[in-house]
């Protein structure tokens, strides 16, 4: 249990939201043995006085949570177009020759990078996931990006441009360690780029959805920016991306620069906002599970006389269906391969392919993925039922 902030080290740390025991968002269930085997992990959320950062306290042993994962990035296509467009960012804005990816997943940002001639390495602790990644005859370390990896990269490559992770630095309970990796592993003039899932659009659209035990920590520029300052990293710009439902790319140096105009309208944005104040927080708290109680009381009753299902098995939809105890669902489609066939954490129930959904037809259709909905719907243009939505409000079509 964590006593103080990671990002500036206060230790007034208070609770603003406390789940109580839940599965791991993604602790996909594979057979009757890991549903007899499965646990509950406590899910409790703090906010620091001092800065504002969101962030959980206990966090789950990584050899836990990402040693076996079912995320793969390019089996999502609106992930592989942000990474493709990433790409051509990182190309154009900062003009590496060499990258270093940590988080890198399978491969889905070194691909475009290696494919534009850039020496492009990642790193990743998940090893299924690594293998993925070299099966496409991409450069990838299994492990953590800390000082030794970082070291034996810059010895066999030398000093690289970017060091950069997309929504991987908030997983990591020590993120002090990821600095030290990246300020080895970079030139003098290189560049440190994150994205991440971004507090304002956790508090404006309300996503407590993603608050599960894989997502540490939701930084704020104003927080990220005093982390970074106290390891030697200066941020130059940023700007608000859509993946995930809202996030934030931020460019940093190892020299300070002025901050550029994107970055100071976002910390304006912030203040403005209060993201910093422990009243904000509660206000979200307040609201969150007022979300919750209103789908789980509308689905309780849609459920008499009618078939319901779920679809998109991500993270946000372990929150929802153990919140919202959806343990009714005929079934939760998703296309990934890695997921289909299992069962989902909590309420077990089957993850399905679509073939699946076509064959049952259910009269509703709970959009767990809600980020993706637009896509979703537009693959099931056959569905002739209703779907329904939880964020930002509970809508149904």
């Amino acid at each position: 249990m964590r006593t103080h902030c990671r990002a500036c080290g206060g230790s007034d740390l208070r609770s603003v939201l406390d789940f109580g025991p839940l599965p791991l968002a993604g602790g996909f269930l594979s057979n009757q043995a890991a549903i007899s085997a499965e646990k509950l992990y406590p899910l409790q959320i703090h906010s620091c006085t001092a800065c504002g950062l969101i962030q959980i306290l206990n966090p789950v042993d990584p050899e836990i949570l990402f040693q076996d994962y079912s995320f793969s990035s390019s089996t999502i296509k609106p992930l592989v177009d942000h990474f493709a467009s990433y790409a051509e960012w990182l190309i154009e804005r900062l003009h590496p020759q060499r990258v270093v990816e940590f988080g890198c997943n399978d491969g889905v940002l070194l691909a475009p990078l290696q494919k534009a001639g850039i020496r492009s390495i990642g790193v990743d602790i998940s090893g299924n996931i690594t293998d993925l990644a070299r099966a496409k005859g991409l450069d990838v370390v299994t492990g953590y990006f800390d000082p030794d990896v970082a070291r034996s990269i810059r010895n066999r490559v030398g000093p690289v441009d970017v060091v950069t992770g997309s929504n991987a630095f908030a997983h990591n309970d020590n993120p002090e360690c990821i600095l030290e990796a990246a300020k080895i592993a970079l030139s003098d003039t290189g560049h440190l780029c994150l994205e991440f899932m971004y507090a304002g659009d956790l508090l404006e659209q309300l996503q407590w959805d993603t608050l599960y035990h894989e997502h540490l920590t939701f930084y704020s520029l104003s927080n990220l920016r005093i982390l970074l300052k106290r390891h030697g990293f200066y941020i130059v710009d940023a700007e608000r991306l859509p993946m995930h439902g809202g996030s934030l790319r931020v460019c940093a140096s190892l020299a300070p620069k002025p901050l550029e105009r994107g970055a100071e309208a976002i910390l304006r944005y912030e203040e403005e906002k209060k993201l910093a104040e422990f009243a904000t927080w509660q206000w979200f708290a307040r609201q969150s599970l007022r979300r919750i109680g209103i789908v789980r009381d509308v689905f309780q009753a849609l459920r008499s006389g009618h078939s319901i299902w779920g679809y998109g098995a991500a993270g946000k939809a372990t929150m929802w269906v153990n919140a919202c105890k959806m343990d009714y669902l005929g079934g939760v489609v998703d296309a990934s391969p890695m997921r289909a066939g299992k069962f989902m954490p909590g309420t077990h129930t089957p993850i399905v392919f679509p073939e699946s959904f076509k064959n049952a037809a259910p009269d509703y259709v709970f959009v767990t993925a809600w980020n993706y909905a637009d896509l979703i719907r537009s693959k099931e243009s056959w569905f002739e039922g209703t779907w329904s939505v939880p964020l930002p409000d509970l809508r149904f079509f």
